[in-house]
């Protein structure tokens, strides 16, 4: 009975990892679906027999439950029940799936390496496919214009921090110098990729990520200011060099001061956003992002109509904050803070009491919901499901054990 779970856990091993790789694929849908609802079958169909209580019983766990019930009260309290019961099989359901498959499947030394393994190649990808549309299809800014990633500029951002952060995690358990120049010199391209991709968002999330990965260093004494001096002078230097050969940089960075008042033509949709919003604080308008798009929520506002009918690319809030207030109400908006408050909070604490693997793998977690989910998100639309894979991953290496996940 041993080797059949243990050959059911493989299978379901083997389908996350997949669904990892083909979470930087353009092309797939169809297979994400497959690899994640078919493990996640096998999955429940063994949990009596799985170590399991901290997704019932972590505050972090239950911050995030605490999320998914405020997306499921706001339904029956929609302006369009129908349609937000049907928008629950998108991001919500996709999410509660990851969720529980990577804090779960991924909470073993090995599994956590071959992640960060996984990770380094995805980079490798990642990067290869910005570089070579930067410079075949002669683009303004790097972002994946190819069959199999296409992405626009600010998620190839979000992207090559994640993807950064858990290359980085490789390099600080490689003891081989040369294979530690190959990662040095793979991130120091990465940092290249989301300066070149002009993504404001991005770049102070890299910022915020780094200053987090300092701090634990400093921490644990272990800082070298020479390192830190010469990493810093390098990305200025590149900084530099992209302002001076891309005038898109230049108006983005420094001469557009109407884009960069209204933060990206950000505030044109908050306005709107948060006189809707204030019509309905409590309960919100209603989970799904079409929501958003209809007239109804705006027609008491002095704006009258949707911002999507001001302008195509008005469709969301570009803030998930923002956003969760328009469609869940206040309350959905605090648990969410409190979510990332507490998983921040709880993954850094275990990573000064850890060593090693385990705490790498907590600071990089640290960094990217600091980085990535508050910093950059406040600019950009996160959504849930992405947020789960780097909570399971958290979840992961704080719960880690070397024995067997069954009972």
């Amino acid at each position: 009975m041993e080797k059949k779970y243990e050959a059911i856990d493989n299978i379901i091993a083997i389908e996350v990892y997949l669904y990892i790789i083909f979470t930087f694929i353009t092309k797939g849908e169809a297979i994400r679906n497959i690899l994640l609802f078919s493990s996640f079958f096998l999955w429940l169909a063994t949990i009596k027999n799985r170590r399991i209580s901290w997704i019932l019983k972590e505050p972090v766990s239950l911050l995030f439950w605490g999320n998914i019930a405020s997306i499921l009260i706001a339904v029956p309290f929609s302006i369009d029940p129908l349609y937000s019961l049907s928008s629950l099989k998108m991001d919500p359901l996709r999410a509660i799936v990851i969720f529980c498959l990577v804090s779960t499947m991924l909470s073993d030394e090995k599994s956590l390496k071959r992640f960060v393994t996984l990770s380094f190649f995805l980079l490798v990808f990642t990067i290869s496919v910005g570089y070579y549309s930067y410079w075949a299809y002669d683009l303004p800014l790097m972002r994946p214009m190819t069959v199999i990633r296409h992405a626009w500029h600010s998620r190839f951002a979000i992207d090559l921090n994640t993807l950064m952060s858990f290359t980085f995690v490789l390099f600080l358990l490689n003891k081989d110098r040369k294979q530690r120049v190959l990662l040095l010199t793979l991130i120091a391209a990465g940092i290249s990729g989301v300066i070149l991709s002009s993504s404001r968002g991005g770049l102070a999330g890299f910022v915020f990520i780094a200053l987090v990965w300092m701090i634990y260093f400093q921490w644990n004494k272990s800082l070298n200011t020479k390192i830190v001096v010469a990493s810093s002078a390098l990305i200025i230097l590149i900084f530099t060099a992209a302002l001076f050969l891309s005038p898109v940089m230049k108006n983005r960075f420094f001469y557009d001061k109407q884009n960069i008042l209204s933060i990206g033509e950000r505030t044109p949709i908050w306005g709107p956003l948060l006189s809707a919003a204030f019509q309905k604080p409590f309960l919100g308008w209603g989970y799904g992002s079409e929501i958003f798009s209809m007239d109804l929520p705006f027609e008491n506002t002095p704006y009258k109509i949707a911002p999507v009918h001001v302008k195509p690319a008005f469709r969301n809030p570009h803030n998930p904050f923002l956003r969760i207030f328009f469609h869940q109400g206040i309350a959905g908006v605090i648990l969410y803070a409190a979510l990332l408050i507490a998983a921040v909070r709880a993954f850094w604490r275990d990573s000064l009491d850890s060593q090693g693997m385990k705490s790498y793998i907590l600071v990089a977690c640290s960094g990217l919901l600091v980085g990535t989910y508050i910093v950059n998100a406040m600019v950009e639309n996160s959504q849930l499901r992405d947020l789960a894979l780097i909570l399971g991953i958290g979840l992961a290496a704080k719960n880690i054990k070397n024995e067997n996940s069954h009972t």
